[in-house]
């Protein structure tokens, strides 16, 4: 692949697009299960006009670009109000759940008094993004295991902590499961410690807090409960904005004082910043703004509710084809796992019927994320399913598959090195 001589014809960059996508999953049609959240079709594309009017604005300067601190700001108020209603929230906005991850670590790691603690405390089920803002940042993890429901026992964490962890982090709900973490109890025995509690609701920040709308009582795990002291929101997930935002929030201005970072000296001028990247568009915070601001309370609730409605029909057709949920997820993420053929094999199957779905390794599990296009797609989703446990029971070749978080790598186990072989191929310029 060479750079061509000359500027290709537009009608034939748009033809280039079309084939790019050929073999990407039909996650308009509902065929996917992970990665893309939607909303219905108005919001969708008023999201994408925000996104696309403001793609090239650059937020590196909110001197030059005053729109990026209203979106920025308005986003993080609004959602501190539906988070933590009833305490003082001090807001960063971040390109991402991982980058919020790696900014409240900084937070811990550089707060005054806080210079021996470089522990992190968390149940195995946290996500992947704490191990590798501990990697960045020097600190070392303590993995605590979790039981058959997803849940680490609040006894087991708080035996892990000791004068040297900076904090505990927990999952609002951890991804693997769909379960919430014992937040409240856990952040309670720590509140005065020393030792803080960061709550990652990646994905059930705006979900949780409206559950009563589906008849579930919402769990608590924002900064109203005490000893908790910093969450981060994203605004793709269940927000329903662009993917690039995410919210993180301090219940104190010194921990987001300790997150930034600042520096003078440079020829070029004084520096001062957030989060981990410099120049990005001001595109996802106006997405973000306005996906918030154009569903509104009544719009999360109508929206949770029909997800929820949706789940509750997948789990009990899951059910009924021999699979079991694990834990008891109150959101509508969850993993399944079988008792009769194999979960790669069921997988498989369903992926010949156009279906792509994660698997997942302990347990064996399939794993679902429901979106609300899954309301129009369940039954024929079902039906597949039963289609898939047959032919994988009556399929007597062997199978075998690497799971892992957001790629499939099948046919084989999984090491380092088959990874790094696998982010080779994504930069490798296609046959």
């Amino acid at each position: 692949m060479q750079l061509p001589d000359h500027g290709l014809d537009p009608s034939a960059i748009r033809g280039s697009w079309s084939a790019a996508t050929r073999d990407d999953v039909d996650w308009r049609g509902g065929r996917g299960w992970s990665l893309v959240y939607d909303s219905p079709d108005w919001h969708q594309q008023l999201v994408d006009e925000a996104s696309a009017l403001f793609a090239h604005e650059n937020a590196l300067s909110a001197s030059a670009f005053p729109s990026v601190q209203q979106f920025e700001s308005e986003t993080i108020a609004m959602v501190a109000s539906v988070i933590a209603p009833e305490s003082e929230a001090f807001g960063v906005f971040t390109s991402g759940g991982t980058e919020s991850i790696m900014v409240a670590l900084k937070g811990y790691r550089d707060l005054p008094g806080n210079e021996t603690r470089r522990r992190l405390v968390m149940p195995v089920t946290a996500h992947p993004g704490f191990w590798k803002a501990a990697d960045y940042l020097g600190f070392t993890v303590e993995l605590v295991p979790v039981g058959p429901d997803g849940l680490p026992a609040p006894a087991d964490v708080l035996a892990a902590v000791d004068d040297r962890t900076a904090a505990v982090c927990l999952s609002a709900p951890c991804f693997p499961f769909g379960v919430v973490d014992p937040i409240a109890e856990i952040a309670g025995h720590l509140a005065g410690t020393g030792v803080g509690v960061h709550v990652d609701a990646a994905m059930g920040g705006l979900f949780l807090p409206f559950l009563d709308a589906a008849g579930v009582e919402p769990p608590q795990f924002g900064l109203d409960v005490p000893g908790v002291i910093s969450v981060s929101v994203d605004m793709h997930k269940y927000g329903y904005g662009m993917k690039g935002a995410s919210v993180l929030l301090f219940a104190n201005p010194e921990l987001r004082h300790a997150s930034y970072y600042v520096s003078t000296g440079w020829p070029g001028g004084a520096y001062a910043a957030s989060g981990v990247i410099g120049t990005r568009p001001v595109g996802p915070a106006a997405a973000a703004w306005t996906a918030l601001s154009a569903l509104g309370r009544s719009g999360y609730r109508e929206l949770v509710a029909q997800v929820m409605t949706t789940a509750r029909t997948l789990q009990a057709g899951l059910a009924a084809n021999g699979l079991e949920v694990i834990g008891t997820p109150p959101m509508g993420v969850f993993a399944a796992t079988s008792a009769g053929p194999s979960i790669p094999a069921i997988a498989g199957a369903l992926g010949e019927r156009g279906w792509w779905i994660d698997t997942q390794e302990d347990p064996p599990s399939l794993h679902v994320v429901t979106f609300p296009r899954h309301g129009e797609v369940a039954e024929q989703f079902l039906g597949d399913v039963a289609w898939a446990v047959g032919k994988a029971s009556a399929d007597d070749a062997p199978h075998s598959a690497g799971a892992s978080y957001g790629v499939m790598v099948r046919g084989g186990s999984i090491d380092d090195q088959v990874l790094r072989e696998h982010l080779d191929e994504r930069f490798t310029v296609p046959d």
